[in-house]
């Protein structure tokens, strides 16, 4: 081997709640969220981490798991103290890092990747920033051609009853 360790997937609800409690361990010392755990909040950790456990266990492993409304939550934090989208910059990096330190695998993968689609979901649905632009098809020329009976009587108007 070349001094490289294999990681393993995440494979079951013990490696989820493991990642999870390794995730805001991080989180609840960030400088730039931490506080929003710890003083805005006040998270009660010991029953906020099982709740994260079955969300994460649902979005990856076995869906029906997670039962409650994210939602709510972050648009009453947001209410309390606004999130902006370097908050959830930043929760997105903590978890993402996390993720690749623990594990590696195609669940793993899809863990970073449901990350990206929550941060923004919820970066949008509690401060309206963040939505995906769609890419700008460029201008849309249509051209319409008068029907029969109808004559131009200037510039974009046309008069019933006479051929254009």
């Amino acid at each position: 081997m070349n001094g490289t360790r294999h990681l393993p997937d995440i494979r079951d609800r013990q490696d989820v709640e493991r990642l999870v409690g390794a995730f805001y361990d991080d989180v609840l010392g960030d400088p730039l969220i931490g506080r929003f755990f710890t003083e805005v909040a006040r998270v009660d950790m010991a029953a906020h981490l099982p709740m994260m456990a079955d969300f994460w266990e649902s979005a990856l492993l076995s869906p029906g798991v997670y039962r409650r409304n994210a939602l709510r939550a972050h648009r009453a934090l947001h209410a309390e103290s606004p999130l902006r989208a370097e908050h959830f910059d930043r929760w997105l990096e903590l978890w993402s890092a996390v993720v690749r330190r623990r594990h590696a695998g195609p669940v793993s993968e899809r863990a970073v990747a449901k990350a990206h689609a929550v941060a923004r979901a919820l970066l949008h649905n509690t401060t309206g920033e963040g939505r995906a632009a769609r890419p700008d098809p460029g201008p849309v020329l249509v051209t319409i051609e008068p029907s029969a009976g109808h004559r131009r009587t200037g510039p974009g108007r046309l008069r019933p009853g006479s051929e254009g």
